[in-house]
């Protein structure tokens, strides 16, 4: 295992270089972003509040569930789990003793593993319905997993549980999360401005010294948080109409079936850390009372020491072009009828993408108007959701969902969505509706402006996506998105090749 802790201090390569758009007219005019980039990749972005007594601190890793393989979903997620259980000195008693528990544990796991290899046509699944498999297990799987579960119960001796986060609380931290999407995982806490060093020290700690503690615990509490969101009857609507979207794209897949979670192993799980969790893959976001100046000594005192890896793989997957309109008849109960038409649109930094953002806001106005002349009573939502998250830098979809009171009303609305669209593509929107569509935007990137945990936030986000100079380029360009170019964009994207439906009804006798 790798330490944090280095004889040698690199020093930065690169100077900080000042992204000052200070000055600007409209909302990027606030965006004082201040980036610095040591020898080994590690990017730091600070964004000064002279005044703040606290600082939103946030470690965003360019890792997420693109990179998962089927069989194994979920499994990023499972990794962020992982990750709060503790390092060396965080979350042990006495590391000296517990380390060659640990040690055999991932020995014995190694032959389950080979084992279960050799044994792979006796548990091979067999039955279209996950019903029927030759044998379930053998008696060496029996044995070996019995034996990694003896050793963690005698490693559970030395667990000091919620270690990291009582020092956090000890330090007047507060609203410490993390969270896995598809394009990243990140950790954060907001600290008072003099206390922000204990950040660099505690994630630097578990970003190379994670110790997997609770293994098959954290294994069940995720299987519990999946059934959860299964439970929700839109869950699996949408889910079955993301994979009728795409053809090969992870972007769209799900966050683990029940199949995949007893896939899981300490293996695995440390492959994706030791490869993923690199200075040159990771970004530090601070935003209130510190400067760029005050942060790189000490970043570098806590991070500076760590060499520069292999650059992770970068996922690979590229979806087709579309070629043909597809449709889903989701039956079932529990879910209000409904139809959601989707397009796929390019992701964040396409020159394109910036203007879909005004057009999801014109066509929810369209589709309400459609629905008053048709006189049918609907709740409209335009969004860009994909599984959790709205924004993506690879492509993914513009989702237009009308929900309708009986089934009967279904196409009705299907109808409102079409001509909405058609509409947009077939003539400018006049200066006042467009105006709105623009000053709901900004009303929305002002409030999140005003939040220093949401504006770290973005930043990370934009810098994992594409870039974090591209925040502001992208609020520039949908502020000067013109009727032009809304009637372009959803006659270009707007296709029926380009597009996938999704009807909702209840269930059906045969």
């Amino acid at each position: 295992m790798r330490s944090h802790l280095r004889a040698a201090v690199l020093v930065a390569c690169v100077a900080p270089f000042a992204g000052s758009l200070a000055g600007q007219q409209g909302p990027a005019d606030r965006l004082d972003i201040r980036e610095h980039v040591f020898a080994n990749g590690l990017r730091l972005l600070v964004l000064e509040r002279p005044g703040d007594a606290r600082v939103e601190c946030k470690i965003f890793t360019r890792f997420g569930a693109l990179i998962e393989e089927p069989g194994e979903l979920g499994a990023a997620h499972f990794l962020e789990h992982l990750m709060f259980k503790g390092t060396h000195t965080l979350g042990t008693t006495d590391w000296a003793r517990e380390r060659p528990l640990r040690e055999r544990q991932d020995q014995t796991e190694r032959l389950l593993i080979e084992e279960l290899n050799r044994a792979r046509n006796d548990l091979r699944e067999r039955g279209v319905f996950h019903d029927y498999r030759r044998a379930e297990t053998t008696p060496t799987i029996d044995s070996l997993t019995r034996a990694i579960r003896d050793l963690e119960r005698e490693a559970a001796v030395y667990r000091d549980g919620g270690a990291m986060m009582r020092w956090y609380q000890a330090f007047g931290g507060t609203g410490l999360t993390a969270t896995t999407e598809q394009e990243y995982m990140k950790f954060d806490i907001n600290l008072p401005r003099e206390r922000v060093e204990l950040f660099l020290r505690v994630e630097a700690d578990r970003m190379v010294n994670s110790v997997f503690r609770e293994f098959d615990e954290e294994r069940m509490i995720l299987v519990e948080q999946r059934y959860g969101d299964l439970n929700r009857p839109t869950t699996p609507f949408y889910e079955a109409l993301n994979a009728t979207v795409a053809s090969v794209h992870p972007v769209y897949w799900p966050e683990g079936y029940e199949t995949d979670f007893g896939q899981y192993t300490r293996a695995y799980e440390r492959d994706l850390y030791r490869r993923y969790f690199v200075p040159n893959n990771t970004t530090l976001v601070f935003v209130g009372g510190v400067s760029l100046e005050e942060m790189v000594p000490l970043v570098e005192r806590h991070f500076g020491g760590f060499e520069r890896a292999p650059e992770p793989m970068r996922e690979k997957a590229v979806e087709p072009r579309p070629t043909a309109e597809r449709r889903m008849i989701w039956r079932g109960t529990g879910l209000a009828p409904r139809v959601d038409v989707r397009h796929r649109i390019p992701g964040i930094g396409h020159p394109d993408r910036p203007a879909f953002d005004v057009v999801r806001e014109l066509l929810a106005d369209q589709i309400r108007g459609e629905l008053a002349s048709m006189r049918l009573s609907g709740t409209v939502d335009v969004n860009t959701r994909v599984v959790h998250e709205s924004r993506f830098g690879v492509p993914s979809t513009l989702n237009a969902e009308v929900v309708v009171a009986a089934p009967t009303q279904v196409q009705t609305a299907e109808t409102a969505v079409l001509r909405a669209i058609d509409r947009l593509a077939g003539s400018p929107v006049d200066a006042a509706r467009l105006g709105h569509a623009k000053k709901r935007l900004r009303t929305e990137w002002y409030r999140t402006a005003a939040d220093a945990g949401a504006l770290a936030f973005a930043i990370g986000h934009f810098e994992t996506m594409d870039r974090w100079t591209t925040l502001a380029e992208h609020l520039r360009a949908r502020e000067e998105t013109t009727a032009e170019d809304v009637v372009r964009l959803v006659a270009r994207y707007f296709t029926p090749e380009n597009r996938t439906t999704g009807i909702a009804r209840p269930e059906e006798g045969r």
